[in-house]
């Protein structure tokens, strides 16, 4: 019940699970870009066998492995989640799991990883790259390394967000980056406030975009982030998830609760394109006179990778600086 209150889980588990086994069908048709999706299920094997359910179920929509493991060797276990973790990101995400965090008291974990690499439509010639000041959100400002082009992209104004769209093309592939621009310096976190309303969904935006010469500056940037998501659920409402007495994932023969989600994520965008990886666990300014809008983001921004019916990753940027 309050999965369904939180997000878009307004689904039951059979539309989600069809929802995942389209995008799986759909990225084995994508051409121009790598992705990866992988999941794992890692449960203690103390605890009797898996539902055989839950585990036709996850091989049929999710095409998720299922393994029994010692819980009780925590850095064995944690050395096996890991590995696998890397191979399916091609070694980006490592060390996902600390052998602190499994313990005998573990049920179950629920790994989840994708890895994207795709090469720009229109590249970015290295030769035009340079420093370049970055304004804050807090004032004060950062030296970027500012890539430069001049093309045609899907450009849009969102007055209601107080804000400018470029949707970078990635090459032979129908999929893209979004990158929206706040108009002012400090904007970031109050287009995230709307960005976040319930109402708002990030796909609408895509039918607004038209073909235009655009004057681009996007800096290069590097995201490596880490963070354990069970408070930031806890706060958005998922409580009962978390409780000892949950029964919310039918995965054992008996119930099985929730102990903690854990995230981490590495995105890289430079002149040739983005390599971007996530892992998931349960427990210059342009001198022209020209008519072409400028998109120059040299102020924090948000973006996502997205296909014409999904969003693969979303995040933003703060201080992409020389560091």
């Amino acid at each position: 019940r309050e999965l369904k209150q939180v997000g878009e889980f307004g689904k039951n588990h059979t539309d989600v699970a069809l929802d995942f086994q389209r995008l799986i069908k759909f990225k084995d048709h994508l051409q121009g870009v790598e992705l990866t999706t992988a999941m794992r299920v890692y449960y203690n094997q103390r605890l009797g066998g898996i539902n055989t359910r839950f585990e036709e179920f996850a091989k049929i929509y999710y095409t998720a492995g299922t393994e029994p493991v010692d819980m009780d060797n925590g850095g064995v276990t944690a050395t096996k989640i890991n590995a696998w973790v890397a191979n399916s990101t091609r070694n980006k995400i490592k060390n996902l799991m600390s052998s602190k965090s499994i313990t005998s008291n573990v049920q179950a974990i629920l790994v989840n990883a994708v890895y994207f690499k795709g090469r720009w439509e229109h590249v970015f010639s290295t030769m035009v790259t340079h420093s370049a000041k970055f304004r804050l959100s807090g004032g004060g400002t950062s030296e970027v390394a500012m890539m430069h082009n001049n093309d045609v992209y899907g450009f849009a104004d969102l007055p209601e967000l107080n804000a400018t769209a470029l949707e970078l093309a990635y090459k032979d592939s129908a999929t893209s980056m979004l990158i929206l621009l706040p108009n002012r310096h400090d904007g970031l976190a109050d287009l995230e406030q709307k960005l976040a309303q319930p109402e708002f969904d990030l796909n609408r935006i895509a039918p607004r975009l038209r073909r235009r010469y655009v004057e681009v500056g996007l800096p290069k940037f590097r995201i490596e982030f880490e963070q354990d998501m069970t408070e930031p659920l806890k706060e958005l409402g998922l409580r009962q998830l978390f409780s000892p007495s949950s029964q919310v994932i039918n995965l054992l023969k008996q119930p099985v609760r929730v102990d903690q989600i854990k995230q981490k994520a590495y995105i890289d965008v430079g002149e040739g394109g983005t390599e971007a990886a996530a892992a998931s666990y349960l427990k210059m300014s342009f001198l022209s006179a020209s008519i072409n809008p400028n998109f120059v983001a040299n102020r924090p921004f948000v973006f996502a990778i997205r296909t014409p019916s999904s969003v693969l990753f979303v995040g933003h940027v703060e201080d992409p600086g020389l560091k």
